[in-house]
């Protein structure tokens, strides 16, 4: 789904609806769901000082009420901090509202919903109350992740949000290094876009497209999905190039920063399967 089109899908929700679809300071009400989730404990790292522009753009829904938030299609929050309006998803239904954050205080206001039912709607419920009740925040840093901590007003942490921070990873990039093998060769080269999940670029003979998967769950996650190329026949050690580039693209797991400016791609066994560094574009 297009999460840009969410604020103009909901614009025609009524807030005079007094269904599961709506809620504000005393919580929602929603159908009951037995399902059991696991328990999460809060996410260790180094705290950071609050500021309003740090809560900009898209945070995954980690845990809610103590219980750690799973499933394919997990629910999230964005913060649009130019005119202070959230939308996202309970893991069921569309959410959209306001929010007024200052210092260390963060408040949500006219939240609305759809109001699809859905059998499995686990964290609806939760994810209702848990914002009704928020009155602060904290965010921690911990490697390539930040953790957004809502508590409410006893100071208890009701949600916790996680973003993955893979955006170092856009830009144009030299392929150096793949499998331990030293490459020059300046068509070898690959084109991210974390925002659109989309990667392209050229294997040192043929042209490239893929999309790109971000798992939730893990650290410095990074996938190459759906790798298409075009089929043109190139020199022996061109073809010996691509075959070794779109193994090692295939097999990424990992994404890390290294020295001199230079990413690291690994995979399950954190093995480095390939080394990019930046390149400069000419305007």
């Amino acid at each position: 789904m297009n999460k840009i089109g969410i604020i103009a899908a909901l614009s025609v929700i009524s807030v005079g609806f007094s269904s599961c679809g709506i809620f504000n300071k005393s919580g929602v009400t929603v159908a009951n769901s037995e399902t059991q989730v696991e328990e999460i404990k809060d996410a260790p790292g180094d705290i950071v000082p609050n500021s309003v522009e740090d809560l900009d753009g898209e945070w995954t829904i980690a845990s809610v009420d103590g219980k750690k938030v799973t499933g394919e299609e997990r629910p999230y929050i964005n913060f649009s901090i130019s005119d202070h309006r959230m939308y996202g998803s309970n893991g069921c239904n569309l959410i959209n509202g306001s929010f007024s954050a200052k210092g260390n205080n963060l408040s949500f206001g006219n939240v609305v919903s759809t109001m699809m039912a859905c059998p499995d709607a686990v964290y609806e419920q939760a994810i209702g109350k848990a914002l009704g009740n928020t009155v602060s925040y904290s965010i921690t840093k911990r490697g390539h992740e930040s953790y957004l901590e809502l508590k409410n007003s006893a100071k208890q942490t009701v949600m916790v949000l996680r973003k993955h921070n893979m955006d170092f990873l856009n830009g144009t990039w030299q392929i150096e290094e793949i499998d331990g093998e030293k490459y020059d060769n300046p068509d070898l080269k690959m084109v991210i876009d974390v925002q659109e999940l989309r990667l392209h670029g050229n294997t040192g003979c043929n042209l490239v497209n893929g999309s790109l998967i971000i798992d939730p769950d893990k650290s410095n996650s990074i996938q190459f999905n759906n790798l298409a190329s075009t089929r043109m026949m190139c020199d022996p050690e061109s073809m010996k190039a691509e075959t070794a580039c779109l193994v090692a693209l295939e097999s990424v797991e990992y994404a890390k920063k290294s020295r001199h400016n230079t990413v690291q791609f690994l995979d399950k066994d954190n093995k480095v399967v390939m080394v990019i560094r930046p390149l400069e574009v000419e305007k």
